[in-house]
Parts: structure tokens; C-alpha cells; sequence
């Protein structure tokens, strides 16, 4: 049995297009962020990142009412994740931790 797309009007946008569009412009103030405080790459492990990344920074993603900040996407990272070796992996790998 062929699985079906589904049918959206003409005006109708797909289910996710804004939360997809917010995770993108996350990568990019990920990137911008670590650029601008000059973070050296590769990172080793979680406290090196946290670091690039203090508690209190305002950015984060949110799923059902819950907020994921940035402080909890980094204490969600396995050791395997390291090391990172430029700004891109680090907001690849934080964004692919949120939700949509």
C-alpha cells in the first residue's frame, strides 16, 4: 500500500516549516557566537563548550511547552560527540538535540 502525501491548500504550509526555520536561524547565532568569542577548535568535552557557552545565555528551543536551553543541550551531549572540530558541528549537533 503506497503511503500518501498528505493535501494541503494552496495556502496551507507544511506542519514544522516555522520550527524548521527557527532551528536554522539557531545554527546561525550558534555560529555567529562562538566566531565572535573567538572559541578554539577542536572542543574535547562539555566543559570546554559550556564555557564557550555560560549558563545564563538566551538561546535555546522549546517543544510542548518546554524550554531546552543552551546550558541543556550541552549537558545532554555523549562523550562520543567530541571532539568538535569547527562552529558548524557544534550548531549541528546542538540543534539536532531539539525537538520539532
Amino acid at each position: 500500500m503506497p503511503i500518501e502525501k498528505p493535501k494541503y491548500s494552496e495556502y496551507a504550509q507544511a506542519p514544522g516549516d516555522s520550527a524548521i526555520k527557527e532551528l536554522e536561524s539557531m545554527k546561525i547565532a550558534i555560529v555567529s557566537s562562538l566566531e565572535g568569542a573567538g572559541v578554539k577548535f577542536p572542543i574535547k568535552n562539555k566543559d570546554e563548550l559550556l564555557r564557550a557557552f555560560p549558563k545564563p545565555t538566551p538561546m535555546g528551543c522549546s517543544y510542548k511547552g518546554k524550554t531546552r536551553t543552551m546550558y541543556d543541550l550541552i549537558q545532554g551531549l555523549a562523550p562520543s560527540d567530541f571532539p568538535i572540530k569547527n562552529a558548524g558541528d557544534v550548531a549541528s549537533l546542538l540543534t539536532g538535540r531539539c525537538l520539532i
